[in-house]
């Protein structure tokens, strides 16, 4: 069953913790492969398949930074991040020093956070940024990999980026804790796609 058939069943309940994912995913009771993120315990749902161009621009993006940053620095996909006791989210790509452990990463250890969309463009700039900049994600990108832009978000101050920019295909962006990571999206993958 999936974890929205568990829950309609009453063998989940319908909020967790994020000790509970851990506890029910090391039970079998949530499948390692379902993609949701928890909110204040709520579970939101994230979607099951991803666009051909999510993944292209996700990949590129990773091989970039695997192949700019020193093996201290760990790159990570789509790994959970509990942000909090009820707040447990799966960024695209996150960077952070390598030897602290998923479960114990937090906001602030994270060297940058990287959400790549498609359809999911509202979600990450309204419902993510915000959080992201309340659990003190220093460094957080939001890559449209239709239009080709990267949408900058930096200094965090009470749940609000005080510093975001909006950058083009063509400019070189790069990360403010990471000096070898630059992107340039043109380069890794060509000018934004136009579709009618």
């Amino acid at each position: 069953m999936t974890i929205w058939q568990e829950i309609r069943a009453g063998t989940i309940p319908s909020r967790l913790t994020v000790a509970d994912v851990y506890a029910l995913t090391d039970a079998g009771m949530l499948a390692e492969n379902e993609h949701f993120d928890l909110i204040d315990g709520e579970i939101v749902p994230m979607a099951a398949a991803k666009s051909s161009d999510h993944e292209r621009v996700k990949q590129r993006l990773g091989r970039v930074l695997n192949l700019a940053l020193p093996h201290e620095q760990g790159v990570f996909v789509e790994a959970e991040i509990a942000f909090g006791p009820s707040d447990l989210h799966e960024p695209d790509l996150a960077v952070w020093p390598a030897e602290i452990g998923s479960q114990d990463v937090r906001g602030p250890d994270l060297l940058l956070l990287i959400e790549v969309a498609v359809s999911s463009i509202g979600y990450d700039l309204r419902v993510k940024a915000p959080r992201y900049a309340s659990f003190g994600v220093r460094d957080y990108w939001v890559v449209d990999a239709i239009r080709k832009t990267i949408r900058v978000h930096r200094a965090p101050v009470q749940g609000a980026y005080t510093q975001v920019e909006e950058y083009e295909a063509h400019d070189r962006v790069g990360a403010l804790l990471l000096p070898s990571v630059s992107v340039c999206l043109a380069e890794i993958d060509g000018p934004a796609v136009r579709r009618w």
